[in-house]
């Protein structure tokens, strides 16, 4: 399988990840923002969870994914791993709807406890679970 995320084009996790006011900028333009929110475990299988936060015509939608962790040094677009529950929606469970970006990003640190200092842009959450990979020391190691 091809891995379909797109990568960031710097290394530098601290450049990759959006200050505060840049997270919500990003959905003031429309744009949708994740954060890899980490591993899981139920019922015996191994997971991710990771979250995203979606403008729209009837407001700012916070969703929850939470997938089975196939991934491979090659292949980590979590947007494509299946759900751990077979029960749960492809794209990941609404957690809810509200009127602005502000309130978005404050349900998200609430109910699912998202950090405010590490939201990436659309497809970044990619590179986010890579580097969950090799700090677990699942696959090869980013370091010689």
């Amino acid at each position: 399988m091809q891995d379909a995320c797109p990568t960031s084009k710097n290394g530098d996790d601290e450049m990759r990840h959006l200050a505060p006011a840049f997270a919500l900028g990003a959905l003031h333009r429309g744009k949708q923002i994740e954060q890899f929110l980490g591993g899981i475990e139920r019922d015996g299988w191994r997971g991710l969870r990771w979250t995203a936060v979606s403008p729209g015509r009837g407001g700012v939608t916070v969703y929850l994914s939470e997938v089975e962790d196939i991934g491979t040094d090659t292949f980590r677009d979590v947007t494509e791993f299946p759900p751990l529950d077979p029960e749960d929606e492809g794209w990941g469970k609404e957690i809810g709807t509200v009127a602005s970006p502000e309130e978005a990003l404050h349900l998200a640190e609430r109910e699912l406890g998202a950090d405010p200092a590490h939201w990436v842009n659309q497809g970044i959450v990619c590179d986010e679970y890579h580097d969950f990979r090799a700090a677990v020391g699942i696959g090869r190691s980013a370091s010689p």
